[in-house]
């Protein structure tokens, strides 16, 4: 499916509209950060067309978005909640997203 501006910003209307309807459950303390993933990070990246369930691209060495890819920061393994990368060169990370619950400090 062919993202269109249009298309992605109604998308991203809907999930600013479904967060403001419901800020005060969103921003709560106990709403884990897994679930704001679920609810609202990957629904922003797919709206914008980013292949995030890997629905397009099956093979895993060709795939835009890798989720909670190994990151080496000053010697130190981490983990990010996703990277995301362009073709041809799949190994080269153009961004990171981190994804934090609220209150996270």
């Amino acid at each position: 499916m062919t993202t269109t501006l249009e298309t992605a910003f109604n998308a991203v209307r809907e999930l600013a509209k479904t967060f403001e309807e419901n800020e005060r459950a969103y921003l709560a303390l106990n709403y884990p950060e897994a679930q704001v993933r679920k609810d609202f990070v990957d629904k922003f990246f797919m709206a914008l067309g980013w292949d995030v369930n890997h629905d397009v691209q099956t093979n895993p060495y060709e795939q835009e978005v890798k989720v909670e890819p190994p990151v080496t920061v000053g010697g130190t393994q981490r983990h990010a909640d996703y990277s995301f990368r362009l073709a041809p060169n799949f190994n080269s990370v153009r961004f990171f997203v981190e994804a934090v619950p609220a209150g996270y400090s």
